[in-house]
């Protein structure tokens, strides 16, 4: 190939899937036109096949793993010197051994990772059989998104995906099979676990509630896992039989063999894991909203159909405001758009009665440093109900639901559904998506969004009757609030000094001020590092005590209400 086009044009086959989808947005930023094949229209061009692969200088192959073998021996043979065949499969030994015959250049690629919001920082594999200019312009594209490229062999990529995918994947199917015939739900274990086994539990829920199919293919095709996991039941076998005759020394002493294999790289994950832990209940897998139009005086609120979007209505109707509604994935996003003036304000969650305080709501708070504060508050009775496709609760395997949500109603789903899998997501919207598309599976929301599709199967299910919700309304430079009942401080000290902060309560008292809540956040900066989240009631020597607070500490004031 004597001239490679700086910009080839690139064919993704089954480019309406999530990789096809994040790669084509990342190629066509980058100045690349992009083809794609698929089964359905959604408004672009869709070529076939056969098109595509005649069009395309560079095509990629990302198909379910079970379709792959079949997809390429028919691209194969049609496929020119000057192009160059990619893939992006779980295993490689097997598509790279079927993509050699093709003329083309040859490069199995295994990205490692699913829907994410950017691939800075993210893995991805190259098994090169046959490199040429197109894969140079390819990597230095993909290193240009901020890929970490690992270039392997094929046989040593499977060994390697054995380990890391298959053996943790049914690691995670084997303890959630031990919770199944012990007829103890997660979410009971989750919430009387460490925090190393409700990693444990999240990840094996993550899994879980993702493709199985595709995990069982990973496993099944890779010839690599079966020998892997054989090894893994010999070693479990050897454990058991170690606890059965209680042979204390030998449990040591495969435990320090261990210890000793990972060496100083503990450290490491003492460090990275204390990071995870401090910020445990934030919800860890996170789907982006689809974009909409957000006029300026839009109200941000956290997704569509949730409780934070009751609120927000009710909070509207109260004041007779007509602001639209604009729904926001995550809370960060929701103070991103307000600062950046994209809504005029928004309304998030502060506290609830059963679970405590929220929070992201005060990390983003602090995090402003002022520039949004709290101008009003108000409190929402919160009743969660139970909401499906199915007609009987004895159908339903799987329960999506927020955090909170799920540990509000903890008491009914381990009375009710002590062997129902409940999968974590970032809100409630989100929940009701997926009861809405997955058989034998719920949502925990409000039961105002049930439909003629899903119907609710109970009501009420919170263990509370007096579980309630304190939303803030927070802005950017809002006007003083007049008659306000309290004011909000987040305060951290410069040095750590043994009685800081007995002396910061001391200029409270000199000054009569009565602090309705004191409460230490941590800042998920830096493991130890936090600020204190106050709430005083609202005085006219206020400023005078924060004058005071403001010569041994930093003051953020968060706003009056």
């Amino acid at each position: 190939m004597k001239n490679a086009p700086q910009h080839p044009v690139i064919g993704i086959v089954g480019g309406r899937g999530i990789l096809g989808k994040i790669f084509r947005a990342n190629f066509e930023t980058a100045g690349f036109k992009v083809l794609i094949s698929g089964r359905k229209p959604d408004g672009r061009e869709i070529l076939s096949t056969k098109e595509l692969v005649k069009k395309a200088d560079i095509v990629i192959v990302s198909v379910f793993l079970k379709d792959t073998e079949q997809v390429l021996k028919e691209i194969v043979p049609k496929m020119r010197a000057n192009q160059l065949l990619a893939d992006f499969t779980s295993v490689k030994e097997m598509p790279v051994k079927i993509m050699r015959a093709a003329k083309s250049e040859v490069v199995g690629l295994h990205p490692m990772f699913g829907e994410v919001a950017s691939l800075r920082g993210k893995n991805i594999f190259a098994v090169v059989a046959r490199g040429g200019k197109l894969w140079k312009i390819l990597r230095q594209n993909l290193a240009n998104f901020g890929l970490k490229i690992h270039e392997v062999s094929a046989e040593k990529h499977d060994e390697l995906a054995a380990l890391h995918q298959s053996a943790t994947h049914l690691l995670s199917l084997t303890f959630a099979a031990l919770l199944q015939k012990s007829k103890i739900s997660p979410a009971k274990i989750f919430e009387i676990a460490s925090p190393s086994a409700q990693l444990f539990l999240l990840t094996t829920g993550r899994i879980l509630g993702q493709n199985l199919e595709m995990y069982a293919d990973i496993s099944l095709i890779n010839k690599k896992t079966a020998p892997k996991i054989r090894e893994l039941a010999k070693i479990l076998d050897e454990l058991a039989s170690a606890l059965e005759t209680k042979n204390r020394k030998k449990l040591i002493a495969n435990f320090e063999a261990a210890a000793k294999f990972f060496g100083k790289w503990s450290e490491f994950a003492n460090t990275e894991s204390g990071r995870i832990f401090e910020d445990l209940t934030a919800p860890i897998s996170v789907k982006k909203i689809a974009p909409v139009k957000i006029a300026p005086n839009s109200v941000a609120m956290l997704g569509k159909n949730t409780q934070t979007e009751l609120a927000a209505r009710e909070f509207l109707a109260r004041r007779k405001l007509k602001n639209p509604l604009a729904p926001f994935a995550t809370n960060t996003e929701i103070f991103t758009a307000v600062t950046a003036k994209k809504a005029q304000f928004g309304i998030v969650p502060l506290e609830n009665s059963s679970v405590g305080l929220v929070r992201e709501t005060l990390l983003n708070l602090f995090e402003s440093n002022g520039k949004i504060r709290i101008f009003a508050e108000f409190e929402r009775k919160i009743e969660h109900a139970l909401i499906s496709r199915e007609s009987k609760i004895s159908a339903i395997e799987k329960v999506f639901a927020h955090p909170q949500a799920a540990a509000q109603s903890a008491k009914f789903l381990t009375r009710k559904l002590p062997h129902a899998e409940i999968v974590t997501v970032e809100n409630a919207g989100r929940a009701l998506e997926l009861a809405h598309t997955s058989p034998n599976s719920a949502a925990i929301t409000a039961a105002e969004f049930a439909d003629t599709e899903v119907r609710v199967l109970a009501h009420n299910i919170e263990d509370s009757a007096e579980n309630a919700t304190r939303f803030v309304a927070i802005g950017r430079n809002f006007p003083s609030v007049k008659n306000a009942q309290k004011s909000a401080i987040a305060f951290f000290f410069r040095e750590n000094r043994a009685g800081q902060l007995a002396a910061a309560l001391n200029i409270f008292a000199a000054q009569k001020i009565n602090l309705a809540r004191l409460e230490s956040i941590p800042t998920a900066k830096k493991r130890g590092e936090f600020f204190f989240f106050v709430e005083a009631e609202r005085a006219k020597n206020l400023p005078v005590a924060l004058t005071q607070l403001q010569k041994i500490a930093n003051v953020v004031e968060l706003g009056s209400y």
